[in-house]
């Protein structure tokens, strides 16, 4: 279970509907946790709305105003922020999270697996985020197997930009996001001598299709959620030691011709080898 002091920080921008998704599964499986919500000086009314709906409290923390006083501080800036507030708060681990992001289901093992990988490793920060077939790239290219069963290291990668975080690790070590990529972030951590790990069974998702609101007129406010996992596939992903696919435990209700990630280009024949194997059946992602 959960004996730490446990901070999730979510960093937003401009996607309301996406922010009150996340923040209904973070209430629904981790009810224990604080919450941060880092917003970049968002103009969507929605999000506002969500904001306003969710006063500060004991739990949570709404931080709503852009960085160093410019319009738009930026994610790593917000990131920055957001290690600074959970070393001033004395928390043990900090989850960062996107607004386009979902926990699909609460693994009481979190703690226990997470401390395990930053008394053995040397890393500040670990990741457990579903991987996703519809990339051009196979993850054991960029996921290399280490001795421990169920833990891969990120290929010259030290940080990214989720994942969690031992507070006190990243203290000692005076953690920061100086780059605006998460690939020169990730490379000025390597190089400094830490290691990003992946590990096997995550609980966190990227969302299908969602919005880039700053490159849209307007957002649509709507959101593909991922239903619970079943208990079936809970079973199944504990049993799991290796590369962890969302498309193996997820179906979708609509066949749509582009891929279910913005920044995914595997080309038209990879693609639709990729629907026709996962995506012809009916369960997990709904629409609402």
């Amino acid at each position: 279970m959960f004996s730490a002091k446990w901070l999730v920080c979510v960093f937003s921008y401009n996607r309301g509907a996406y922010l009150k998704n996340v923040l209904l599964s973070i209430q629904k499986y981790y009810p224990e946790f604080s919450v941060a919500i880092f917003d970049d000086g968002s103009t969507d009314p929605n999000v506002k709305k969500v904001l306003a709906e969710t006063p500060n409290s004991t739990y949570i923390h709404v931080i709503d105003k852009p960085v160093q006083g410019s319009k738009h501080g930026g994610l790593h800036k917000m990131m920055n922020s957001a290690v600074t507030y959970a070393i001033q708060e004395n928390f043990d681990y900090v989850y960062f999270v996107q607004d386009d992001m979902q926990f699909l289901w609460r693994d009481v093992q979190l703690e226990n697996r997470v401390k395990h990988i930053f008394e053995q490793f040397n890393c500040i920060m670990c990741n457990l985020n579903f991987l996703q077939k519809i990339f051009r790239h196979d993850a054991k290219y960029e996921l290399l197997p280490t001795p421990q069963v169920g833990v891969f290291e990120f290929l010259k990668h030290g940080v990214g930009d989720t994942g969690v975080i031992d507070v006190k690790k990243a203290k000692d070590a005076g953690l920061e996001f100086p780059y605006l990529l998460e690939r020169d972030n990730g490379e000025y951590w390597y190089n400094k001598g830490f290691r990003l790990y992946w590990l096997a069974q995550p609980n966190l998702a990227w969302l299908p299709w969602p919005e880039a609101y700053r490159f849209k007129k307007a957002s649509k406010g709507r959101v593909h959620s991922v239903r619970e996992l079943t208990e079936t596939d809970m079973q199944r992903l504990r049993l799991n030691t290796g590369y962890t696919y969302l498309e193996d435990y997820a179906r979708i209700d609509a066949f749509l011709l582009k891929p279910y990630w913005q920044g995914a280009h595997p080309g038209w024949f990879t693609l639709l080898k990729i629907y026709i194997k996962y995506y012809l059946g009916v369960r997990l992602i709904k629409a609402r």
